[in-house]
């Protein structure tokens, strides 16, 4: 199926936002831990991140998952309805309308195993909201002129395209409602030529949802 390309958006929350407002909202990926200096110890911080913050200020009954069970356990204190598990195998016991999977599906091991996996915590009906770095951002190639390589975060696991998501998608059960460019409205001489072509932007966004003949395709 060929991507439709919305348009390039400079906050990611001028299309999540609306997907959120009502039904059941699960975010992924959702602890944030920061490294805090103080005067007499070095420790680390775990908070809720941004994206998780702000999808509970527009729905109050978001459900939050992540693997960090100290971080999670945490955040339960400070009141939110969370749980720990690894995306790729929790099981939920329920279906949600909308899914957010922010900047997660890069650090996994098994990024099919994770989609396979919600698909089935999706209702026939939700979306599954996706959003990665492109590895195309043009202002890597004076990463790699000035260090010889692009800058990488140390726990991404692979790169994605939105060609290549979009295949991976499919492959796992899904169909591409829509692809969003994110890129943050200021001029740069090293990232210029997105203005020329899209392909050169930061980020995008992904949103998909179940083919509809999945149930068919998945009895023997």
């Amino acid at each position: 199926m060929a991507l439709e390309y919305k348009t390039t958006i400079r906050n990611r929350m001028d299309v999540i936002a609306p997907l959120v407002r009502s039904g059941r909202v699960l975010d992924l990926g959702i602890v944030d831990s920061r490294r805090e200096r103080h005067r007499t110890e070095d420790r680390l911080e775990k908070l809720p991140n941004l994206l998780f913050r702000q999808i509970c200020e527009i729905n109050p009954a978001t459900v939050g998952v992540d693997i960090d069970e100290e971080g999670i356990e945490i955040l339960a204190r400070q009141g939110y309805q969370v749980m720990a598990g690894d995306v790729t195998k929790i099981d939920l016991g329920e279906q949600f309308d909308t899914i957010i999977a922010g900047e997660i599906i890069e650090h996994l091991e098994n990024p099919g195993l994770f989609l396979r996996n919600m698909l089935k915590h999706l209702h026939p009906a939700g979306v599954l909201v996706i959003t990665t770095p492109n590895p195309f951002y043009f202002k890597q190639v004076w990463k790699i002129f000035r260090r010889n390589r692009p800058q990488v975060h140390e726990e991404h696991t692979c790169w994605f395209d939105p060609i290549t998501l979009n295949h991976l998608c499919e492959v796992c059960g899904f169909q591409t409602q829509a692809c969003y460019w994110i890129q943050k409205n200021t001029f740069s001489f090293k990232t210029w030529p997105r203005l020329l072509r899209n392909y050169f932007s930061h980020s995008f966004l992904l949103v998909v949802k179940p083919r509809p003949c999945r149930h068919s395709e998945q009895q023997p």
